[in-house]
């Protein structure tokens, strides 16, 4: 049998003095004791954000905190140019009396709205001091450096609190804070997913006010606040906690039984008026989001069944390599197939075998306790919808659920089920402390704490760092200033992912920029404007093409980032542009596309045209 969970000041006699005894022998109300320092929850939350920031920066995030001033994290993908942007463009555009929430700067002439954008007002705004002290590139280094351990830490104390024991909840916060979907999320440079933190703290606040620590109005107050800053930080995370507390709310009511349910009952009373005040507070983004167009998910975002207890391809191989005399035979060919599949999104909802190991042991040791229930079955209920509308396994259709209607739905049709999983491991980070706390795991516990630990560690993916920034001399020591004009249309040419808008954010908006890669429904894969992607696979329509939007468009100048060119960017010359290079930065001004010219399929097809390059010119 589970033991029971302990309430504040129970366990304290031990720590009572000789005091305490001669007080009650005398009939005087004892009055406890302090605990000591280090047993305090404040010390103990202090002592586990220290651990489990020193344990991520010198193990998998080791090179995050090199050279915090170069953008070097994932550098080939969109996400982590496009967040440092962000970092940059919610104080300049308060700070202006600009719409934060549609920018003119990015896809000009037009602009672009942001309203259905993970645009991150909250974490921007928190970091602004940071971000216009030192800038937005180590500002993003730093948040994505502290990401995990903060929300490690913030699931520690909501497990510290329900088990008043350290370890535990310490193993409890790392199985959320580090769990595959934080880890893969942080890898990718993407900062709305992985300042997960704010789904602990809610859940810590109805832990206090179950515990009677916190009033109704308290309680209203910060998880109204809570909600809203997770609405404004992301918008899909905000609806999946919708969907999710709406269904724990009816689950709670099953289980709590006849004595608990009217308790059950004023929770959601409360939760109902914490969403009230919560939609006024995101009334702003409400009213300018309601009157855009949302965007409409074009990928397969389900979570493969299998996933959940394959690894990672790399872990698996390297795991299988050194069990093999360092050899990936056909079982880990079969392996890498397996973990794989056709759903990369599936990469984010590993578990492993050991932690589903622990939720089960809690469920059957701890099924008389209403807790116990309510978390198992909503583990359930949350992993079958994180499927999605169909269960895939091994990469396949298997069935379509009869709920499948539900993901055709206006919004939910753009949401990611797999994304329920930061859900599911939340609850699995509160299972794993409850049955470590227990009293049935005295002899496991240990051992299967450390798998728990070793099988999240095994799986992480390795955080790309480039070994030096990308972001060239030109843009970094503002060269720029002396060559092209405030408020000039560029468009920035580079296989770095999303060179346009960091180097646009770097130079405070100095220049305006055509195109930027927004997210995957909107802008695709590309951070270029149609006319100019096109001439990746030139045509004489496509040149033509250009050659008009570069006059329509009033385009002031083309910039190749010559460290990290296109194949393709020869074309530019040929065409009849003029550039120079300055600081690694190839030039052509456009000057109204007077000396282009059209291109023939011969002239578009020379694979090697004779040696026209610009010649390089000193920046003053």
């Amino acid at each position: 049998m589970m033991a029971p969970l302990s309430r504040p000041g129970e366990g304290q006699a031990a720590l009572r003095g000789p005091a305490v005894a001669d007080r009650a022998q005398r009939g005087d109300a004892p009055s406890p004791a302090r605990p000591p320092w280090y047993l305090r929850p404040v010390a103990q939350g202090i002592v586990a954000l220290l651990l489990y920031t020193v344990a991520w920066l010198t193990t998998i995030g080791q090179h995050m905190l090199h050279d915090v001033h170069l953008a070097h994290l994932d550098q080939y993908s969109m996400d982590p140019n496009f967040y440092t942007w962000c970092l940059q463009w919610w104080p300049y555009a308060i700070g202006h009396g600009l719409n934060p929430f549609f920018s003119h700067l990015i896809w000009a002439p037009r602009g672009h709205s942001l309203a259905w954008v993970t645009a991150i007002p909250p974490i921007a705004l928190l970091a602004a001091p940071l971000t216009l002290a030192a800038g937005p590139i180590v500002a993003f280094n730093l948040l994505a450096a502290f990401a995990l351990p903060l929300s490690a830490w913030a699931a520690f104390i909501l497990c510290r609190r329900l088990t008043r024991k350290f370890w535990p909840a310490l193993v409890g916060g790392a199985v959320f804070g580090f769990s595959a979907y934080e880890i893969n999320h942080v890898a990718a440079g993407q900062l709305n997913l992985t300042y997960s933190l704010l789904l602990p703290l809610l859940a810590y606040q109805v832990v206090l006010w179950h515990q009677k620590a916190i009033s109704n109005r308290v309680f209203v107050v910060a998880a109204a606040i809570t909600m809203a800053v997770q609405f404004y930080l992301f918008l899909e995370t905000f609806a999946d906690l919708t969907a999710v507390l709406a269904i724990a709310l009816v689950l709670g009511i099953l289980v709590a039984g006849r004595p608990h349910r009217a308790e059950a009952v004023r929770l959601a009373k409360c939760l109902t008026c914490a969403y009230g005040v919560a939609f006024l507070l995101a009334l702003p983004y409400l009213a300018f989001a309601l009157t855009t167009r949302t965007p409409q998910l074009q990928a397969d975002t389900n979570l493969d069944l299998l996933s959940l207890i394959v690894p990672r391809p790399t872990a698996t191989c390297s795991w299988l390599a050194a069990t093999s005399a360092g050899q990936c035979n056909d079982t880990t060919s079969l392996l890498h197939h397996l973990a794989t599949g056709p759903i990369p999104v599936s990469d984010a909802g590993y578990v492993g075998i050991p932690l589903l190991v622990v939720a089960v042991l809690l469920a059957v040791t701890g099924w008389s306790s209403r807790l116990v229930r309510f978390l198992a079955c909503l583990l359930a209920i949350i992993i079958v919808a994180s499927l999605g509308p169909a269960l895939y396994f091994e990469g396949g259709r298997v069935i379509t659920f009869p709920w499948f209607w539900v993901w055709q739905l206006p919004i939910v049709r753009n949401a990611y089920p797999s994304r329920l999983m930061l859900f599911a491991f939340l609850v699995l980070a509160v299972m794993a402390a409850l049955w470590l706390a227990s009293t049935t795991s005295k002899f496991w516990r240990v051992p299967l704490a450390l798998l728990v630990v070793y099988a999240l560690y095994q799986d992480a993916p390795i955080v790309h760092v480039a070994p030096q920034g990308t972001v060239p001399s030109f843009i970094a020591t503002g060269a720029y200033r002396h060559h092209l004009s405030r408020g000039e249309t560029v468009v920035v040419v580079s296989n770095i992912g999303n060179a346009g808008m960091v180097w646009q954010a770097d130079t405070d908006f100095y220049l305006r920029l055509a195109g930027g890669y927004i997210n995957q429904s909107i802008t695709r894969r590309s951070d270029l404007p149609p006319p100019v992607q096109h001439l990746a696979h030139a045509s004489p329509g496509y040149v033509r093409s250009f050659e008009s939007y570069l006059r329509k468009d009033h385009i002031g100048a083309i910039l190749i980032d010559q460290k990290h060119p296109p194949k393709w960017v020869g074309v530019f010359w040929r065409i009849g542009l003029k550039g120079h290079i300055v600081d690694n930065v190839v030039i052509y001004p456009v000057n109204g596309c007077q000396s282009c010219h059209p291109l023939s399929w011969s002239q578009i097809s020379e694979a090697h045209p004779p040696d026209r390059s610009p010649s390089s010119s000193q920046s003053t």
